[in-house]
């Protein structure tokens, strides 16, 4: 009943937006809002994003001990999940239990460290970024890979595990080609 009232009040609120105004401006003023919720969300979740960056439906892992992620400038991420921790050692050392209860908050210990995605990077849906992982400048993760170690700068990596398949260079001169070939495309 009061879900219902709720929707109704939201509803009409967005009608009176819209018909003030107009659906460009009220539907812009809505992804920008949108977006700055996300971000908030994002910092309370120890992400800091550079300027120019957009991450859109991405996965960031959260302990109770605080992973924390380092994403630059220019750079989008989309689709992904990224993993700061690893508790799999804990099925393994016992030393690592701390409490009986395993479904308690901070139960086991999870190796856990940073990771940090360059300045100009496009990691692709479905990607996967393990701990401790640096993603250099530069760089593009295709989509479904799984990446496991450093990558370096001006390159483009694809697989499980992702390899280095061209560099920058060469992917930038096949879309410029496109572009003038198939303009429609784009």
């Amino acid at each position: 009943m009061i879900k219902t009232i709720i929707w109704k009040v939201v509803l009409f609120i967005n009608s009176q937006l819209l018909r003030i105004f107009g659906a460009y401006q009220f539907s812009e003023i809505f992804r920008k809002l949108a977006y700055r919720g996300m971000l908030f969300k994002l910092k309370k979740q120890n992400v800091k994003i550079g300027s120019n960056s957009v991450v859109y439906n991405t996965k960031f892992s959260y302990s109770s001990q605080g992973d924390s992620f380092f994403i630059g400038d220019n750079t989008t991420i989309t689709g992904a999940t990224l993993l700061g921790h690893d508790a799999s050692p804990c099925v393994f050392l016992d030393e690592l239990i701390v409490k009986k209860n395993v479904w308690s908050s901070g139960s086991r210990k999870s190796f856990r460290d940073p990771i940090r995605v360059g300045n100009n990077v496009f990691v692709g849906h479905g990607a996967i970024i393990l701990p401790g992982v640096a993603i250099g400048d530069n760089t593009i993760v295709a989509a479904g890979s799984v990446v496991i170690k450093n990558l370096e700068s001006d390159s483009v990596y694809a697989g499980n595990p992702a390899k280095k398949v061209k560099d920058i260079e060469s992917y930038k001169c096949k879309y410029k080609s496109l572009l003038r070939d198939f303009p429609e495309k784009f």
